[in-house]
């Protein structure tokens, strides 16, 4: 009987390009691949566990896939569970879904077709728990790979792990210590991915701007971005993920001033107030991250900021909250996103037990941040009316409309644009030219000139 899959993959842009070389393992394997889940005999969930609300969706979704394999009458289903979630807990997350066939750590990504298919064709053999602990596996140019992301951009992981201890954090305890591939399989699959008719190549890491710092040749995110630059073709490549700490103005300087790397710096600052920043172990103070943004946005002013902020943090005052909400205010961040704080687990957050902020309280907060970005965001849209842009096509709604994206925006957390087109195309059209007609708060309506 052959394998066919259904693949659930939840979390981040990391964690999809897991997800994405366990497909192209599966598919070499001659394993088949199914769009939909009654099509299919073995479900595959890669999970995330970043935060308590991604836990509870990897669970209920597991749940979900349990009562889908108990459904079968005639034939065997096996459910696959992989991921954050299993590195974090093995033990606890066998005991509390024992009827999971098969659990995939992630050292064990390169090797989870083979894993299914022995756990598939032996049922009846007891399959062993992940270790656990702090993975070593990164993948390269090498790896068999299969996209799942719309035909015009992909993902391209430069790096794995972290060594920055933010105390809210507890990526570094299962993701592990930084390990950042070579430069030239980097290249390599960047050259894989334009020849497939990608248009728009986004790096990733839990901190690209740390790309190279554990190499001993002076590899580091500029030189990579550069060397990068020089592909020939009509593409956008992005960066994603960056940690103010660890930039440089090489780096602004080749996002901003680059043929092919758009000018767009995705930099989350999480908070500004010193007492925060400083409980949070994010190594700047208040005025040197005020001081660091202002300097980007006067000296490099082609760069698009977006950030990230973490409201609700043990210790964060009314005061200290006011402080980041005026800050936000008056920056106006061209993009932003906000999260309320919960504890994780084996993070010195966790233990803190002063100043702690109800999490009724860090909602609101976070509420208050994102209400003060949409008008922001309404504003700076509205100015757009009547410019021209030139957009990548990502997918098309209907004959005559597609949506797009700027160079101004990332994949899935920012800004869309929704396209008339002059006439009926093909999908292998991607860039044009648009002029904005109507703008909201994170869509805008243009057409094709």
């Amino acid at each position: 009987m052959p394998i066919i899959a259904y693949i659930v993959s939840l979390g981040c842009a990391k964690n999809l390009v897991d997800t994405e070389v366990m497909c192209g393992a599966l598919v070499a394997n001659g394993c088949l691949l199914a769009e939909n889940e009654n099509d299919a005999n073995v479900m595959l969930i890669n999970t995330c566990s970043f935060i308590l609300d991604a836990r509870k969706e990897a669970q209920e979704t597991i749940e979900a896939a349990l009562k889908w394999k108990r459904r079968a009458r005639k034939s065997r289903r096996m459910v696959v569970v992989a991921g954050c979630l299993v590195q974090r807990n093995p033990q606890e997350t066998k005991e509390r879904f024992p009827d999971v066939d098969l659990f995939i750590g992630l050292d064990d990504v390169p090797n989870a077709a083979k894993l299914i298919i022995n756990a598939f064709n032996k049922p009846d053999e007891s399959q062993p728990l992940p270790k656990g602990g702090l993975p070593t596996y990164l993948y390269d140019h090498t790896a068999p790979r299969l996209t799942v992301t719309p035909e015009a951009f992909a993902y391209v992981k430069i790096a794995e792990g972290c060594d920055h201890r933010c105390a809210f954090c507890a990526i570094p305890t299962f993701r592990g210590h930084q390990r950042s591939r070579q430069p030239d399989s980097v290249v390599e699959e960047c050259k894989q991915l334009l020849s497939q008719g990608v248009k728009e190549i986004n790096f990733i890491a839990q901190d690209s701007s740390r790309y190279g710092t554990d190499h001993a040749n002076g590899n580091c995110l500029a030189k990579l971005l550069q060397k990068c630059d020089e592909l020939e073709g009509d593409f956008w490549l992005r960066v994603l993920y960056t940690h103010p700490l660890y930039v440089t103005d090489e780096l602004f300087h080749t996002l901003a001033h680059s043929r092919h790397i758009v000018p767009y710096l995705d930099m989350p600052i999480q908070h500004v107030a010193t007492s925060v920043l400083q409980g949070m172990r994010r190594g700047m103070t208040g005025p040197q991250t005020q001081e660091l943004l202002h300097h980007i946005r006067k000296d490099f002013p082609e760069l698009t900021i977006r950030t990230t902020v973490l409201v609700g943090f043990p210790g964060e005052t009314e005061n200290g909250f006011q402080e980041l909400l005026d800050f936000i205010t008056a920056f106006e961040f061209d993009r932003l996103g906000a999260f309320a704080f919960s504890p994780e687990a084996n993070t010195p957050a966790a233990e803190m037990k002063d100043g702690l902020v109800p999490p009724k309280v860090a909602e609101e907060r976070k509420q208050l941040i994102l209400e003060a970005q949409r008008k922001i965001s309404l504003k700076h849209n509205k100015t757009l009316i009547g410019k021209d842009f030139r957009v990548l096509l990502e997918q098309r709604e209907d004959e005559k409309c597609w949506i797009a994206r700027s160079v101004a925006d990332a994949p899935d957390v920012d800004d869309i644009i929704h396209v008339s087109v002059k006439n009926k195309r093909s999908d292998d059209t991607r860039f044009t030219n648009v002029r904005i007609t109507n703008a909201g708060e994170y869509e805008c309506e243009a057409k094709e000139i």
